[in-house]
């Protein structure tokens, strides 16, 4: 009896712009990860939808390697350096789709795309 074996293709983590950002997220099915600090946020909002896992905290990585890796998940901090960051080592991990904010959260708000604060 020949078994198959059903394999994951992994693509390599993709750079996108803040009005791609919003079509993926209007679309739904994405995860949408948070890197910055609790100060960070609290001071510009975050994108609906949004999960925070602080980059700086001492169980990111854990919290990261516990994620599902087949899932779609869409990655932003301020200006970009940490998303980038977290998304390599997702892609290292291998994590089947991750897209990052080009620029963070800094480009969606030139964009003048709205946040949510908390008390929304």
């Amino acid at each position: 009896m020949k078994t198959t074996q059903q394999t994951t293709t992994v693509q390599p983590l993709q750079i996108i712009d803040a009005a791609r950002v919003k079509q993926l997220i209007d679309a739904g099915g994405v995860t949408v990860i948070d890197v910055r600090t609790k100060p960070e946020i609290e001071e510009t909002g975050h994108l609906k939808g949004s999960r925070r896992i602080d980059f700086r905290s001492p169980d990111f990585a854990e919290t990261i390697r516990s994620l599902a890796r087949n899932d779609t998940y869409l990655i932003y901090c301020q200006s970009g350096v940490r998303s980038l960051r977290t998304a390599q080592m997702m892609e290292e991990l291998g994590f089947a789709h991750v897209f990052v904010l080009e620029g963070g959260i800094n480009t969606w708000l030139h964009a003048g795309l709205p946040t949510l604060h908390d008390q929304q």
